[in-house]
Order: structure tokens, then sequence, then C-alpha cells
């Protein structure tokens, strides 16, 4: 039996910019999405958004809010999940990206429209937008 994922979705701000992280994903192209991934056997859900941007981008971070979760079913990838979203703040300012992130950035709300972003990050950034989180 298969089970949906659990992944841990952040939301950095600075400056009235958005800090976005680039991977290759499921489909083998490369996208922008927010830090974050999945909940290990045991750990809360607040502790794996923690470790997931610690490994990705070198960043402590303090969690300040939930905003919401969404859930993802591609059935073309074998793929469903439930991504939890939270704003945090860094404790730290210098991102060491890990091996499997390309990039990873501080973007304006206009410069976001020009990426290729994931699927579920175009749908919380329509909530971020909509609370006035980012201008």
């Amino acid at each position: 039996m298969k089970i949906p994922r659990i992944v841990a979705s952040v939301i950095l701000k600075k400056e009235n910019k958005i800090l976005l992280v680039k991977e290759v994903l499921e489909d083998f192209n490369e996208h922008w999405i927010f830090p974050g991934g999945g909940v290990d056997f045991g750990e809360t859900i607040f502790d794996a958004a923690k470790r997931e941007v610690k490994e990705e981008i070198g960043l402590d971070i303090e969690i300040k809010e939930f905003l919401g979760f969404k859930e993802a079913i591609f059935p073309k990838y074998d793929y469903h999940t439930l991504i939890f979203f939270f704003m945090a703040e860094p404790l730290n300012n210098k991102i060491i990206k890990s091996d499997k992130i390309l990039d990873a950035r501080y973007f304006t709300k206009e410069e976001i429209k020009n990426l290729k972003l994931v699927q579920s990050a175009e749908w919380i950034l329509e909530d971020v937008y909509k609370k006035g989180i980012l201008g």
C-alpha cells in the first residue's frame, strides 16, 4: 500500500524578497521551489522544516507561523504529497548550498513572475500575496 508523503516547506523573507532554491525534480527538469523536504519517521514537522533548510542551504531557522497546506497528486509521477508551509526567520545569513541545490537566491515579487516554479510554490505564493506577506 502506498501512502502520501508529508513535506515541510519553508518561506524565508528578507527585505521584501523571498528565498527560493533551484532543484531538479521528479520530471527531471529544473524548477524553483521553497526549501524543505520530507518528514522522517518519528520527526515533528517543525523539526523536519528546520533540518531540511539546514541540509539544503545551511541556514538555521526559527519557525514563526504556519501558513497552510496544499495537497499535490501527480499520477504520472506516482506522486502524492501533503505540503505544510511555514514562515520562518533565518538565524544566520550565509547560504551554503548542498549538492542537490543548483541555486538559492532571494527574489522580489516581480522577479518571481519570470521563474519556472514548481506547482506547489505557485499555490502558496497566491496565499502569500493575498495575505500581503510580500509586496
